[in-house]
């Protein structure tokens, strides 16, 4: 097999791999309507954990005349914890989706540029996920094509497919992630207090909440 029919299968299996991660986080559960509870926004700090393959040694095999004849590599897993500090809208205690919170808040151009990402998330989600299929599509008519030049071209260009789809559909997903927001905190903040004064609160509540 070339060295290009194999970074084409590569990619393919890479992008193939990590398909978990294009699909959008599920988040609350959206169509709350307004409860008469007051409005706040939530500082709170998102961890999580990732294991990767390390190379912790190299041996080299020799013969009874001292010659190299081959080499092993031994690996172990090595855990990394991540943080990030992320913010959500809740009504009361009950933790809202942007697009019910500023629906509930009645800020209109908020909600319009949170149903603006929404749909351009979808949009490219679904478009990314298209792409990959026709990309295996074209790899595996490929796979079975005599003419090694076009049989090169199907899979370097399926694999090509495949690469750009995923990230399409990454891409999209991430625009479609509850915790992707489409307006700054301080409209989320705003948005709230002008709530809460109408219900009669003097203010809007801040929490900060660690777990």
């Amino acid at each position: 097999m070339s060295r290009t029919v194999s970074l084409a299968l590569t990619m393919a299996v890479a992008a193939v791999g990590f398909g978990g991660c294009l699909m959008p986080a599920q988040g609350p559960q959206g169509g709350v309507v307004a409860s008469g509870q007051p409005l706040a926004v939530v500082d709170d700090v998102k961890v999580w954990t990732t294991t990767q393959k390390e190379k912790v040694a190299e041996t080299e095999y020799k013969d009874s005349t001292g010659k190299t004849i081959g080499t092993g590599t031994t690996y172990q897993d090595k855990t990394q914890v991540h943080s990030m500090k992320i913010w959500y809208p809740v009504q009361g205690t009950e933790q809202l989706r942007d697009e019910d919170f500023f629906k509930i808040a009645g800020d209109q151009k908020a909600l319009d540029e949170t149903l603006a990402l929404r749909a351009s998330g979808k949009k490219w989600n679904r478009r990314g996920m298209y792409t990959m299929g026709g990309g295996i599509v074209g790899m595996i008519v490929g796979y079975f094509i005599p003419q090694p030049a076009v049989r090169t071209a199907l899979l370097l260009g399926g694999g090509l497919a495949v690469s750009g789809g995923y990230y399409m559909s990454f891409w999209g997903a991430r625009q479609m992630n509850p915790e992707t927001h489409a307006v700054d905190r301080s409209v989320a903040d705003r948005a709230a207090l002008q709530y809460n004064q109408s219900l009669g609160n003097a203010a809007g509540v801040n929490v900060t909440r660690k777990f």
